[in-house]
């Protein structure tokens, strides 16, 4: 039981720190968002201002962001994709996840944890096999090409491409930490950490 806590320990581990990427890519996907925002709305006066000030330095700002506001843009999709893919393991962990609550919630906990045990070891595992399986030459391809976006400017494919399959390997072995943790729980006096909490009517 120990060796298997300590397997356990070590894939939640993984999953918070991968889940602490994604906590601050919310973070950066709003400044970027914000100063996309902003810059936008002040390109005319910035003009004005290069007008009447001279010396380039408003004109210059200007350039930057015509030739690389995609590239804004597109970096605030990126890390939703990050956000989305990387935090899903940790939410998985945390038992934070979206149910259909038709009868888990009616049932007792020894029946949540063969439910837990049932959908982990015959929906998520294949699942997360077959999604890596396919995902995972999607990237190579954009990666080998060199795919680019086809706006101007415009980001590598292979970044957000990566994601896909990097995510659902960490949610894959956060699944293979919480079906140990059923059995734990189902064989022996382990109680899991995050119980289910009935949502509120």
């Amino acid at each position: 039981m120990s060796f298997a806590l300590r397997v356990t320990r070590v894939i939640d581990e993984i999953s918070r720190r991968v889940g602490l990427v994604a906590v601050w890519l919310v973070l950066l996907s709003a400044l970027v968002s914000a100063f996309n925002a902003i810059f936008r709305y002040s390109i005319s006066a910035m003009i004005s201002l290069e007008r009447s000030m001279g010396g380039g330095v408003f004109g210059g700002m200007v350039w930057i962001y015509t030739n690389y506001s995609n590239v804004l843009s597109e970096s605030v999709w990126y890390m939703f994709g990050g956000m989305v893919m990387l935090g899903g393991a940790w939410t998985l962990k945390m038992n934070e996840h979206v149910r259909v609550d038709l009868l888990y919630g009616a049932v007792s906990e020894r029946t949540r944890t063969w439910i837990d045990l049932l959908g982990g070891l015959f929906f998520l595992m294949p699942l997360c096999i077959l999604l890596i399986y396919f995902t995972w030459p999607w990237f190579m391809q954009a990666w080998v090409q060199n795919i680019t976006s086809n706006a101007a400017g415009g980001l590598p494919r292979w970044p957000v491409r990566l994601m896909l399959p990097v995510g659902f390997a960490v949610l894959m072995l956060q699944g293979i930490a919480e079906i140990i943790k059923c059995i734990l729980a189902l064989t022996t006096n382990y109680v899991r950490e995050f119980a289910y909490e009935k949502p509120v009517q």
